[in-house]
């Protein structure tokens, strides 16, 4: 008579949440290191509009987690912010190069994610329990 339906918990959404997008900030700019690419120009005006969007998907991510996602969370931004200092400092003493524009650009980004993501994830939990703040 019934019919049976089940409901998959990981949906596209879920998928994506479990992505540490800062990363490929990072990544991006070590790529751009690595093949010379200049971020004058077209690229660097993409890059910042990419790492703007990433900002706000990590700010969605972070509200609403669980403990274990959190940690987790946390582990990435924190290893990410190591892989930019690890970068700047590269730039800076090893190649005797100032980062420019795009490179300060991309190192506030990724320091913002690591500040403002656990205020978030922090501020979303005080809700949960009808905290008032």
């Amino acid at each position: 008579m019934g019919s049976n339906v089940t409901v998959s918990s990981s949906s596209t959404l879920s998928t994506l949440g479990k992505i540490p997008w800062m990363l490929f900030i990072v990544l991006f700019l070590i790529a751009t290191e690595y093949f010379q690419i200049s971020l004058e120009g077209t690229v660097g005006y993409v890059f910042i509009s990419v790492a703007v969007l990433i900002l706000f998907i990590e700010m969605f991510k972070s509200g609403d987690v669980s403990a274990v996602s959190f940690l987790v969370d946390q582990f990435w931004a924190v290893l990410t912010v190591i892989l930019a200092t690890g970068l700047l400092s590269y730039l800076w003493f090893v190649e005797g190069q100032q980062p420019n524009f795009f490179h300060w650009i991309g190192y506030a980004i990724i320091i913002a994610d690591a500040l403002l993501n656990p205020f978030n994830s922090f501020r979303t939990a005080l809700r949960n329990f009808d905290v008032a703040g």
